[in-house]
């Protein structure tokens, strides 16, 4: 799985580049706003930004005095973080956090996913690994599709796998890797499995109240 996903996002990394420089995907300038308020709430200060992509998350710590590293599996995405920015960016993948590959920058105080877990299986493993290289009193956020999303596709209040993550975005996407929406109970089961607390639940809202994402804020179980 975490194969296919790769080679989605390296046949599609110049089209996601253009889409966030040219801000057309509308609901970010919402959700955006949202993951680096959750952080600014947050004793944080060394920050792993897991998933970075293209780092417009890691250079958004840097503008409000936080230290953040950033990694990602798609070798485009990480090229062009590093030249937009002076942040510290690796090529590292999901396996090679859970193979305990050493981060240089870890231990951190906080972790974060934005919209970047999209297998049904491993996030277990996931966790675990990432739990070797944080602190004790550390936090993990998570930004995801709001299970609502699924109402609005008309599709059943159930997990379940989505065909093509790249539908409803403008310009030319192709191959389209599947991603495993989770409802909010199944959600808790993954933390439940991985030892985590949920701390907060966010969920994030548009103008006219329509759910966006949820942000789920975990610290380690004590």
């Amino acid at each position: 799985m975490e194969q296919e996903i790769l080679k989605s996002w390296n046949e599609n990394a110049d089209e996601w580049i253009k889409n966030l420089e040219e801000r057309k995907i509308s609901s970010r300038e919402i959700t955006d706003k949202a993951i680096v308020a959750a952080i600014s709430e947050l004793d944080a200060n060394n920050i792993l930004d897991c998933g970075c992509g293209e780092g417009w998350l890691t250079r958004s710590m840097t503008e409000i005095g936080k230290n953040c590293v950033g990694i990602d599996a798609t070798s485009r995405l990480i090229e062009n973080a590093r030249l937009k920015g002076s942040e510290t960016f690796h090529l590292m993948s999901y396996e090679d956090v859970i193979s305990e590959v050493q981060i240089p920058e870890s231990p951190f105080d906080t972790v974060v996913f934005n919209f970047c877990l999209y297998q049904k299986d491993g996030l277990v493993g996931l966790f675990k690994g990432i739990k070797k290289v944080i602190y004790k009193n550390g936090h993990i956020l998570i930004q995801t599709l709001h299970p609502y999303f699924l109402k609005q596709q008309g599709l059943p209040q159930k997990s379940q796998w989505i065909s093509d993550s790249w539908k409803g975005l403008s310009g030319d996407f192709k191959n389209g890797h599947k991603w495993y929406a989770r409802t909010f109970e199944d959600w808790m089961t993954e933390f439940y499995k991985s030892e985590l607390d949920l701390k907060e639940k966010i969920e994030v809202r548009d103008s006219e109240k329509i759910p966006l994402s949820v942000i789920y804020i975990l610290t380690l179980k004590s």
